[in-house]
């Protein structure tokens, strides 16, 4: 097993004593927080010692380590599990939208900004804007025409009356697109949300 890997049963060296048991001691019976107890060098020593006191792989094993997953609970801190041998593989599923729902604000921020949604996210609650003067310059009447795109709607900057408003008016795909960014992104309110809750399953 090269340095930097996680002991599994297909990368230790079943005559090796420090690697012969090492894969066996991942994910031990009532660990929480990890998959491994101690370091791996001190697991290495305590297969070792296993070795030395006159151990052997010696059966097939009945049991296969199924390391975490990103779709299980607290996959981040879980020592995995350990099931029967003949046991399928279950599929991997992984839930995007729970997965951003659970994760705390700040978190949630930097994944905005990483994917370009800058803005979507904002630290304080958005002051609402200064009201308009009167224009006392002469207006314009010259057409301006430009090819950038016009600007999306942001919920997490607009009040809840003037997103319910946008709402009634939007496509179901435009809908769905403003929903999102409200329940992961934004404040997730429930005077919004309750309204359409088809649309958030």
């Amino acid at each position: 097993m090269s340095d930097g890997q996680f002991p599994i049963r297909d990368n230790c060296d079943p005559t090796d004593p420090e690697e012969a048991f090492l894969w066996m001691l991942v994910g031990l019976p009532g660990l929480k927080g990890a998959p491994l107890l101690l370091p791996v060098q001190h697991l290495r020593a305590v297969s070792r010692r296993l070795w030395d006191c006159g151990a052997r792989p010696v059966e097939e094993p009945v049991i296969k380590y199924r390391p975490p997953r990103a779709g299980d609970a607290h996959w981040l801190l879980s020592p995995g599990t350990w099931s029967d041998a003949d046991e399928p593989e279950p599929e991997e599923v992984f839930d995007v939208r729970k997965f951003v729902a659970e994760l705390p604000l700040r978190q949630r921020q930097q994944l905005a900004a990483a994917l370009g949604l800058t803005g979507t996210v904002p630290d304080q609650p958005v002051e609402p804007p200064p009201p308009m003067l009167p224009v006392t310059a002469p207006v314009s009447v010259e057409a301006t025409a430009t090819n950038d795109p016009a600007p999306q709607f942001d919920p997490t900057r607009r009040g809840v009356k003037a997103v319910l408003a946008y709402l009634r008016r939007a496509d179901p795909a435009e809908r769905e697109r403003v929903l999102a960014i409200e329940r992961h992104f934004g404040k997730a309110r429930p005077a919004i949300l309750s309204r359409y809750q088809d649309a958030q399953s």
